[in-house]
């Protein structure tokens, strides 16, 4: 009998398991399902090329396996000289291409097992770590991506950067193999923070300003909104808690759901906090069936004053009521910001491959800025002059890639998750398939008269919701190869949850079978109503009859 996810953990002696010996002794291009579940803590995903499984399995071949590694990056923010390094090892151990993630962080496909450890180790030498890229803990924290100043944004990134350390693992393991290449044994060491089977399942925590949603932060199972003060410096975080998106087609009870508000607490107190909410989710998070270990449904179970009163109880902290957000719409950040000092440049599908990526090294190698990566999959040059910004776009547009002012808003701010070939849980295409979507949308939002009309698009290949599909006005959620599930009436803001309308309709039928929503929308709505806030308003019942009419 197969063992368990937990049971794997429990003997792994903190995350070594016989990683060694499969990684570094063996010649196999893969390693043992055993193996697979322990080097995803180190940011490490065991992948195939599904474009070729058939026909290998046809002439007798195994999976041609090769890793995806996840650089975690707190905040997505990176030196010149950091981005470039990723540039490199992605010609000398990838295969030339890299993918900014939906947050922010950066994925390299395609690496040979035996490359692991010198990608690392280079890694290392910089500065970065692909250590809690995955797996059942704290994973890549997010953050809104615009400097200020030292306002309430960079004091929010302080904030997550030291967050983001503390929640490490500490198991010595990461550095043992995959920096010194070492077999170690014997070592007696302790995860103060998540014992020795670690969380019940992954944990993501997002940070957003007060007015400002763009990292979806009710999707997460920590969300944190900064609250300033009347001098634009930090002065106390709502808590969120209970958020997740990912869920099982055709198990009702697996489920997307937002987080709820907590309360407030000053910032001093958030770190306590923090690992007080983690370690109950470590305590009593269900352990036995993984559909359900998200924190998501212990909040659920147990109520939301229940799991208030243990948060409480454990950190030694009384919240205060939690009171208004004040989102309006999520912030692309695209286009030149002079009084922020920096330029966000549209990486479509967050693909960093061809004319893109040779624009933004150019870039790169020609003014060093800081580099950011936004929780759209696009990137800002940070801390940028008006001569440095005039440069990068002559740069940008000599690649034949469009400034972001001249993009239609439907484009912006909507996005893909990678889906086939490389990523095993993908039922359908999201990433090759979103730019024929989107243009086939395009088309018929600028007849209707939207063009200069803004409207959140989102493309997964399975319920994972990787891009937070189910969070969009519009969502495409992967069901089986080539159909999809559609989700409408999404908040522009990021604070509401769509519903399915549509289940297992084939990629050709999905902008055909959308149409007369669009149709209606653009006759109905009232000045400046989102097409989500229409869609919702009316609701899923009313939309229905209406497409029965049409079809009679």
């Amino acid at each position: 009998m197969a063992k368990s996810v937990e049971q794997i953990k429990a003997e792994s002696h903190h995350l070594r398991g016989h990683l060694y010996e499969e990684v570094f002794e063996s010649l196999e291009p893969g390693v043992s399902e055993e193996s697979r579940q322990v080097i995803k803590f180190f940011g490490m995903y065991m992948q195939d090329d599904r474009d070729q499984r058939r026909a290998r399995k046809e002439d007798g071949l195994d999976p041609a396996h090769t890793f995806m590694v996840r650089i975690a990056i707190p905040g997505g923010r990176l030196r010149a000289d950091q981005y470039l390094a990723i540039e490199d090892l992605s010609d000398d151990i990838g295969r030339g291409d890299f993918r900014l993630t939906s947050r922010q962080a950066i994925q390299v496909h395609g690496i040979a097992k035996g490359k692991l450890s010198p990608l690392v180790s280079r890694l290392h030498k910089i500065g970065i770590s692909t250590l809690a890229g995955c797996g059942d803990v704290e994973r890549n924290i997010m953050t809104c991506p615009v400097p200020d100043g030292g306002g309430v944004r960079d004091q929010v990134r302080s904030v997550a950067e030291s967050l983001s350390k503390t929640l490490k693992p500490r198991t010595g393991a990461y550095v043992e193999l995959f920096v010194e290449g070492q077999r170690v044994y014997g070592i007696r060491e302790e995860e103060p923070l998540y014992g020795d089977t670690y969380l019940p399942r992954k944990f993501k925590t997002g940070f957003a300003i007060e007015g400002d949603n763009c990292t979806d932060v009710f999707s997460d199972d920590i969300g944190i909104v900064a609250h300033a003060d009347d001098q634009g410096d930090l002065e106390n975080f709502t808590v969120i808690v209970g958020g997740g998106l990912g869920h099982s087609h055709g198990i009702p009870k697996t489920r997307a759901f937002l987080g709820q508000l907590l309360g407030r607490i000053r910032p001093e107190n958030l770190e306590v906090v923090v690992k007080a909410i983690m370690t109950i989710q470590r305590d009593y998070g269900n352990r036995e069936d993984r559909r359900y270990a998200r924190m998501k449904y212990l909040v659920d179970n147990w109520g939301l004053d229940v799991f208030r009163t243990e948060v409480e109880a454990r950190s030694e902290i009384r919240f205060a009521p939690p009171g208004g957000l004040g989102f309006q719409r999520a912030e692309d950040h695209l286009g030149w910001h002079p009084e922020q000092r920096y330029l966000g440049l549209f990486v479509p599908q967050g693909r960093v491959v061809g004319s893109v990526r040779q624009a933004i090294s150019h870039i790169v190698r020609a003014i060093s800025p800081e580099l950011c990566v936004t929780p759209q999959q696009n990137l800002l040059l940070v801390g940028i002059d008006q001569a440095q910004k005039r440069e990068a776009e002559r740069i940008w547009q000599e690649h034949g890639l469009k400034r972001a002012e001249a993009l239609l808003s439907i484009h912006r701010i909507s996005i893909a998750c990678v889906a086939l070939p490389t990523c095993s849980l993908a039922l359908a295409e999201a990433e090759r398939a979103f730019p024929e979507l989107m243009q086939r949308l395009e088309s018929e939002w600028v007849r209707l008269g939207l063009g200069s009309e803004s409207i959140v698009v989102r493309m997964t290949g399975c319920p994972n919701n990787c891009v937070r599909s189910e969070m969009a006005e519009i969502g495409f959620v992967g069901s089986s190869p080539g159909k999809y599930h559609i989700y409408l009436g999404g908040s522009p803001a990021g604070t509401r949850l769509a519903i399915k309308f549509r289940e297992r309709v084939l990629f050709d039928e999905l902008i055909p079978t959308i149409i007369p929503l669009l149709e209606w929308y653009a006759e109905e709505r009232r000045p400046q109503q989102a097409f989500g806030d229409w869609a919702h308003n009316l609701g899923m019942h009313l939309l229905e009859q209406r497409m029965q009419k049409v079809r009679s």
